[in-house]
C-alpha cells in the first residue's frame, strides 16, 4: 500500500485500497483519528498535510472516474512544464461517458479522446503533442494559444511532426487555420512567440527571409542561430526576458564576439525594446539591408 501510495504522491483511490485489501473499517479509522484527509468521494491521502501540485493531479483523475487523464495545460505541468499556471485540473474523458465532476476540475467530454494518446506510465496523461494542441484549442486567446503549441516544441517535449499529425486530426474548429499556419512556421524554424512576431513583421515589411535555427558548430561548442540572413552577414538573436540574467549575458556576448570573428553582423533584438516601436526598429533593419545590397523593387 504504501509502494503504491508513494508513487501517487500519496493519493489512492478506495478501488484501490480495496483491492490492496484494506478493509473500510481500516479507513474510516485512519479517517476519523485523522492520520489520513479525505481528498474526494472516491480518493484519500495518506498523510494529513497540504497536498502538493502533482497530488491535486492525481486526485483529479482519480476522481473523475475510469477512463480519464490528465489533458491540455495539466498534462503539461505533470510533464514538467513550469513556465505554466492553472487553478483548474483539466481532465478529458470520452465523449457520452458519465464522469465524476470533482471541484477544481474542468471535465472535457471529447470526440477527440483517443486511448492512444494516453500515457499509462504513471499518472494517466495524454502524450505532450496531443497535450499541448487540446490546451490551444481550449485557451482564452489565440496567442496564448499559440503559445502553447509553440512551447512544448520549444522544450523538446514533441517533434514539430507529432504536434503536425495531432493538428492535422483537427477537423472543425476556430482555431484549426491558426494551427496549421502555425505548424508551417513550427517547420520553417520558430520557436517562441517572440520569433513568430518578429517572423510576421520581417514578412509583412517585404524584408528578406531568413534561416532560422542554423547550426554552427564553434570550438566553444553547437549553437543554433535564431535568424541568419546568409547573403546579408547578417545573424539576428531575438531575445526574451530569460537573456537579462548575467550568465546569460556573457553568453551571448561570447557568442557575439565569436560571430563578429567570422565577419557577421549580429543584430541582438531584445523583444522589451522591439514592442515599444516596431516600426523603427524594422525601419532601421531595412536600412541594414539596403546597406547590404537588399533592393524593394528586386525583392519584390
Amino acid at each position: 500500500m504504501r509502494g503504491l501510495a508513494s508513487e501517487q504522491e500519496g493519493v489512492l483511490s478506495r478501488r484501490q485500497l480495496a483491492g490492496l485489501g484494506v478493509p473500510r473499517w481500516v479507513v474510516r479509522v485512519e479517517l476519523k483519528a485523522q492520520r489520513w484527509s479525505r481528498t474526494g468521494w472516491q480518493t484519500v491521502c495518506l498523510h494529513n498535510g497540504p497536498l502538493s501540485a502533482a497530488a491535486t493531479r492525481w486526485v483529479a483523475v482519480l476522481e473523475v472516474g475510469a477512463g480519464a487523464a490528465l489533458d491540455g495545460v495539466s498534462s503539461l505541468q505533470h510533464a514538467g512544464v513550469d513556465a505554466l499556471s492553472d487553478s483548474e485540473v483539466h481532465v478529458i474523458v470520452r465523449k457520452g461517458s458519465t464522469p465524476q465532476r470533482p471541484p477544481g476540475v474542468v471535465v472535457h467530454e471529447s470526440r477527440r479522446y483517443r486511448e492512444a494518446d494516453v500515457l499509462t506510465n504513471g499518472l494517466r496523461r495524454t502524450r505532450p503533442a496531443v497535450a499541448a494542441v487540446h490546451a490551444a484549442l481550449w485557451a482564452g486567446t489565440d496567442r496564448q494559444a499559440r503559445f502553447f503549441v509553440l512551447l512544448v516544441v520549444q522544450r523538446q517535449l514533441a517533434p514539430v511532426d507529432a504536434v503536425a499529425t495531432v493538428v492535422g486530426g483537427v477537423r472543425r474548429h476556430a482555431r484549426r487555420r491558426l494551427l496549421r499556419e502555425l505548424v508551417v512556421e513550427l517547420g520553417a524554424g520558430i520557436r517562441s512567440l517572440g520569433e513568430l512576431d518578429v517572423a510576421q513583421d520581417i514578412r509583412g515589411r517585404g524584408l528578406p527571409e531568413p534561416a532560422r535555427q542554423v547550426l554552427r558548430r564553434r570550438p566553444s561548442g553547437t549553437e543554433y542561430l535564431d535568424c541568419d540572413f546568409e547573403e546579408y552577414g547578417v545573424t539576428m538573436e531575438i531575445d526574451g526576458a530569460g537573456h537579462d540574467e548575467p550568465e546569460q549575458r556573457l553568453s551571448d556576448l561570447v557568442r557575439d564576439i565569436s560571430s563578429a570573428t567570422q565577419g557577421r553582423t549580429v543584430v541582438r533584438l531584445a523583444m522589451v525594446a522591439y514592442t515599444l516601436d516596431r516600426e523603427r526598429v524594422l525601419d532601421a533593419l531595412e536600412e541594414l539591408f539596403a546597406s547590404r545590397g537588399w533592393c524593394r523593387d528586386a525583392a519584390a
